[in-house]
């Protein structure tokens, strides 16, 4: 399995095109996923750009395959790791995709490095709030007692939309039980220290899609973001029947629309 050292961690990744991106227009793309989820939530949804882009996904420390050694984790300690990884794979510059916790990532690298930042796509975006300090610290509570059955058992069904399947759900399912327990642990105390980023020093082009009957990243905080985001190209697009895990439940259109993006960018 292939790895890249980003300072202290190890992190598990998969690389389209380890070369550069395969067509003269191509542009590389860096993946984010999720609390409870792994690189491979991206996998039905980058097909739609492999043919002309480089697309590179990761699991974060302490999530999936890259190992958790008990350093504390933070939004920003995951955003250097991400950059760790652009500079370990030689990439300048990249389209930074980010989903849930991910998109809060994302978010934070155009803030931080914006010259390093071709354009963002936050999916389904984290926004901080007491209401979600409570729900990371439920579930710190669940999992400290009973390791990642309780997650496995509620997540699947609680946290999508009407649309979604019997094999969805069993995929998002195995998404969860593959976790790490202190991990997962530490990566909701991630979320629950986040701050509110400053959305308005964002200036790369940038995409926000929602998920119409998502609870964890609820439309009101997705407004907040788009109104407060700095871009002057900006939008966002709403999924109907869709829940949280967007790449999951409709992956045929969040690929179509990361794709129209990327064609705006090139």
């Amino acid at each position: 399995m292939p790895f890249v050292q980003s300072g202290r961690h190890n992190l598990h990744y998969a690389d389209s095109h380890p070369s550069g991106p395969p067509t003269p227009t191509g542009l590389t793309f860096i993946f984010i996923h999720g609390l409870g989820s792994s690189q491979n939530y991206y996998f039905p949804v980058i097909h739609h750009l492999t043919a002309s882009h480089r697309c590179i996904t990761l699991d974060t420390y302490g999530a999936a395959r890259s190992p958790f050694t008990g350093d504390q984790i933070s939004i920003n300690s995951i955003a250097d790791d991400v950059l760790g990884v652009l500079d370990a794979l030689h990439v300048t510059k990249a389209v930074l995709v980010g989903h849930s916790m991910g998109g809060l990532v994302v978010i934070e690298l155009g803030v931080r490095y914006p010259d390093r930042v071709v354009g963002i796509v936050a999916i389904g975006p984290t926004h901080p709030s007491d209401t979600l300090v409570g729900a990371m610290n439920s579930r710190v509570g669940k999992v400290t007692e009973a390791g990642m059955e309780p997650m496995a058992n509620t997540i699947p069904s609680a946290a999508v939309g009407s649309r979604s399947t019997p094999l969805q759900r069993a995929f998002i399912r195995e998404l969860l039980l593959g976790q790490d327990a202190n991990g997962y642990i530490a990566l909701c105390g991630a979320i629950s220290s986040a701050r509110v980023p400053e959305y308005s020093a964002v200036h790369a082009p940038f995409l926000l899609i929602a998920g119409e009957e998502d609870k964890s990243a609820a439309m009101e905080g997705c407004q907040y973001i788009l109104a407060h985001v700095g871009s002057q190209s900006k939008r966002m697009e709403v999924l109907s029947g869709v829940g949280h895990w967007h790449c999951i439940e409709a992956p045929e259109e969040v690929g179509r629309l990361i794709g129209s993006f990327a064609g705006e960018l090139s």
